[in-house]
């Protein structure tokens, strides 16, 4: 199963204790998902589409909590978002129900009202809460941590885009709009971003999944980056010391080790001897003990000094 699967099967198992939430997320749900057909003269038909069995058993269980209607569940099999088995919640509308039947004509098909979030099932935080995670169970996506970090969900609307855009804000949450094959795509790219949404809509347990992948992840970098910096350090280590040794192997074939200054000879051996000593290294090998900044700047000396000499003998 996909991560983004297992964090659809743990919302889709978490039921709120509101009823206002309870409404909220099944808007969300029916929002994107639904649709209404005519089931004769005095009744419409809701349908509520869902790509996993977990989510339409929490469709028909949000439709029997919050409308009180008598819903049934299918499944069917066809190609939509490379998903075989489709599942349809169908919940028959009495036109009796005023209230319900205003409520569900917008979602009409063939109405030319666009879809817009009602700003009323929002208006406190853990409504805003639910809305989001009914939202990224009928059209979300999120990346297994161990890729890249990516979240997204696909809306049909720029109007209702936005206003998800506005409500994620609300929690501090970053995300943009971009199109995609006639659909609007609103995405998360960072890590500590997409771990805040699964917080915001109470994925606990993909939460801690997500957040484990990412310590690893960031220690593994950590070490990454460690190793290679030691590693260039070595080479530039390696580089210089076959730099120096062969220069002072020409300024000893040429004048001979009587030549040398004593500081700067003492120096010239221990590098001869120790090829592999960083400078540090080396200076702790003099008599009397140098630092790194003093063997460094000795060694400059030398390396001028050497240069100058073999420079003026040719």
């Amino acid at each position: 199963m996909s991560f983004s699967n297992q964090v659809k099967e743990e919302l889709g198992r978490k039921i709120a204790d509101k009823a206002c939430c309870r409404r909220a997320e099944l808007a969300a749900l029916v929002e994107v998902n639904g649709r209404v057909v005519k089931s004769g003269d005095e009744q419409l038909e809701l349908v509520v589409t869902a790509e996993q069995a977990g989510t339409a058993r929490k469709i028909y269980t949000l439709i029997k909590s919050v409308y009180g209607l008598q819903a049934t569940v299918q499944s069917e099999t066809r190609r939509r978002f490379k998903k075989t088995r489709i599942y349809e919640v169908h919940a028959i509308i009495n036109k009796g129900d005023i209230e319900l039947w205003r409520r569900v004509q917008s979602l009409n098909s063939v109405s030319n009202k666009r879809r817009r979030l009602d700003m009323a099932l929002v208006r406190r935080s853990c409504c805003k809460r639910s809305y989001l995670r009914g939202l990224f169970l009928s059209r979300g996506f999120i990346n297994r941590p161990e890729g890249e970090y990516h979240l997204e969900i696909i809306l049909r609307e720029l109007s209702l885009a936005k206003e998800v855009q506005r409500l994620l804000s609300k929690f501090n949450l970053s995300s943009r709009i971009v199109e995609r094959k006639r659909n609007l795509v609103l995405y998360i790219k960072e890590g500590e971003q997409i771990v805040d949404f699964l917080r915001v809509v109470g994925a606990h347990k993909a939460l801690l999944d997500f957040e484990n992948v990412r310590i690893v992840k960031s220690m593994r970098n950590s070490v990454n980056r460690q190793v290679n910096c030691e590693t260039a350090n070595l080479a530039k280590t390696v580089d210089a010391s076959v730099r120096q040794i062969e220069l002072i192997n020409r300024l000893v074939e040429l004048k001979g080790w009587e030549f040398f200054p004593a500081q700067l000879r003492d120096l010239a051996r221990v590098r001869i001897e120790y090829p592999d000593k960083s400078l540090k290294e080396l200076g702790e090998l003099l008599e009397p003990p140098l630092s790194k900044s003093g063997t460094a700047y000795r060694m400059r000396k030398l390396e001028q000094w050497a240069e100058d000499i073999i420079d003026v003998s040719r």
